[in-house]
């Protein structure tokens, strides 16, 4: 890649300079002898691109390639059971409502945080905070706290809005958490996290100048945003908007928990209901699947060209355009807090009042909490298992999968040389992005459950899922690290005559130390919540969390739902702090 490359040229122009000092020609054997090692070189990268490539598309291919192809066998009788489906309209009117609405939704509260965040004083910077939780925060646990929260007789925030306001007498209401309007807030209040995230970043690196010229022609702060602050943040808008879009078509863990009860399905919800039937219909869970997958080529590739040229939005001035942005008004402001109440404190705040308590019941007495609920799950063996395959199946698999992000990420990085193979690479990671894991999911059961790979009942099985599922989001990361601390001292250690592998291992990695950790952190996170590919390859031997989770929702058994919810939280919030730990820039000690 560059950095071999490189090391080619360097000693090249070091045997020139070398041969200039002492006055004697280079002989065409010489010539010829660098000649042979930068093919040697050249074709050593092809190889090992290659090789990557093949591993990746490995990994990636067989699962929507078995999708499709159980869609369209015998004629496409999937299809046709699909359209003979009288709920079908229904579940795709839910589909497209649930995708644009939070798309709408988590973009306009994720933009007035985010710029409401940007001008906080140093005394409230903490609120910026705010936003980034439900990132860490496992989904599963939120939308069961969402669940005892909103649930229309006994939530604890309906009983405490009929208190308060005009609906003492009602015995229900005046909220339903199992409805469209509910599962659609819900879905975006989770995603907006995203689209804050990316404009946050954005309106960080604003240029004071932009900001300044605009209040000198006396445009007010209003005006200024929408003129001039927000077109700027076209290529963050975009990029968040539409993985909001390919995550909510998704959808999987907000409409199967909250919408189960009323029978309110979406394309992925149909699927697992497909999958689940006795015995499977393979193939109409395949019909069903086959749009979402459409459609995340589709917004992929219009992201790719909405985005193809990011140079025009390129920034600098940081320091100035935060000091512009210092007064934060008190709407957003207020929006912070409303967001933090709603997003993090209320679901959490009832998983916790439901795990400690006897019973889930409307009357909160904190005199009569007790750890039996916590005693009986960790008593039971099987809840146990689980959560040992949890943390064994996520180390696991982020130890595969973070080297192989960081060789994505390179092969990406040296893309000038290697155009063809960094674009069949670039291709295959994005492909899990835009097809939900729900689908990767039905895709491994079809792919290896059968011949020489035959990985159902296994945990390598949900390794190999979470490695594909978590693979798109280390190689980006990596890679705009790896674009930000550019080449130069690489560069250096070449010109000293350093090996490849020593450069990478005493300049590279520990340059990169800070990013890593927190792509360690990120796909412990990711692996040890997933559940949409979970539910379908696990197997009563390979039981995680988030699978004994829902199983037990679905007995009914609320306090060992709460239980396991606060212990995803726990085991999550653990493993983000060694990550962070690990990935702490070292600094220089003082003498």
């Amino acid at each position: 890649m560059r950095i071999t490359g490189n090391l080619a040229s360097d000693e090249q122009q070091a045997a020139d300079t070398a041969n200039d000092n002492n006055r004697q020609p280079v002989s065409a054997r010489q010539r010829v002898g660098v000649g042979d090692r930068r093919s040697v070189q050249t074709a050593w990268r092809r190889v090992s691109g290659l090789a990557l490539a093949g591993i990746v598309g490995l990994l990636c291919l067989p699962p929507v390639y078995f999708v499709l192809d159980a869609a369209l066998a015998e004629g496409g009788t999937g299809f046709s059971q699909m359209m003979g489906d009288p709920s079908l309209g229904r579940t795709v009117r839910i589909t497209v409502l649930l995708a644009l609405g939070s798309v709408v939704i988590s973009t306009a509260l994720g933009v007035v945080m985010a710029w409401g965040a940007q001008g906080l004083s140093r005394r409230k910077r903490w609120l910026g905070y705010i936003p980034l939780i439900p990132l860490v925060m496992p989904a599963l646990a939120a939308v069961t706290g969402y669940g005892y929260f909103l649930n229309p007789s006994i939530g604890y925030g309906n009983l405490l809005m009929r208190k308060l306001m005009f609906w003492s007498d009602a015995e229900s209401g005046p909220f339903d958490v199992n409805t469209v309007p509910f599962i659609l807030i819900v879905t975006a209040t989770l995603l907006t996290s995203f689209v804050y995230l990316f404009v946050r970043s954005t309106l960080s690196q604003l240029d004071q100048g932009v900001y300044d010229a605009a209040a000198a022609s006396g445009a007010t702060p209003t005006r200024a945003f929408l003129r001039v602050i927000l077109p700027l943040l076209r290529p963050a808008m975009v990029y968040s908007s539409l993985t909001v879009m390919l995550l909510a078509l998704g959808q999987f863990a907000v409409p199967l928990f909250l919408g189960r009860q009323q029978n309110l399905n979406v394309l992925s919800t149909a699927m697992y209901v497909s999958m689940s039937s006795a015995p499977p219909n393979i193939q109409l869970a395949a019909a069903y699947g086959l749009p979402i997958i459409v459609a995340g080529i589709v917004f992929l590739a219009i992201q790719r060209f909405a985005l193809r040229d990011q140079d025009r939005f390129v920034s600098t001035g940081t320091k100035g355009a935060a000091r512009a942005l210092s007064k934060s008004g008190w709407f957003s402001q207020a929006t912070l807090v409303l967001y933090g109440l709603f997003a993090v404190a209320a679901p959490i705040a009832c998983v916790a009042i439901v795990a400690f308590q006897p019973y889930w019941s409307k009357d909160i007495a904190m005199g009569e909490f007790t750890l039996d609920n916590f005693r009986a799950v960790l008593a039971n063996p099987k809840l146990t298992d689980a959560i040992g395959n949890t943390i064994t199946y996520s180390i696991t698999a982020t130890a595969i999968a973070v080297p192989l992000g960081y060789l994505c990420a390179k092969i990406l990085y040296a893309r000038r040389q290697q155009k063809v193979i960094a674009s069949i690479v670039d291709v295959l990671v994005s492909m899990s992005l835009g097809i939900p894991a729900v689908i990767f999911g039905v895709g491994f059961l079809l792919a290896y459950t059968h011949g020489p790979l035959n990985l159902y009942g296994r945990g390598a099985g949900l390794v190999v899922v979470y490695i594909v599922v978590t693979l798109p989001f280390i190689t980006r990361m990596v890679l705009v690290s790896l674009v930000n601390l550019g080449s130069n001292l690489v560069d250096a250690g070449a010109a000293c005559g350093g090996p490849l592998w020593r450069r990478i291992l005493t300049l590279e990695l520990p340059m990169l130390r800070p990013t890593l950790g927190n792509v360690t952190a990120l796909c412990l996170i990711l692996t040890a919540q997933e559940f949409g590919a979970s539910i379908l390859v696990r197997s009563s031997q390979t039981q995680v969390m988030s699978t004994v989770l829902y199983d037990q929702f679905a007995n009914g058994s609320n306090s060992q739902v709460a239980v396991m919810a606060f212990l995803m939280c726990a085991i999550t919030g653990v493993s983000v702090l060694l990550a962070l730990a690990i990935g702490r820039p070292s600094t220089p000690k003082e003498n």
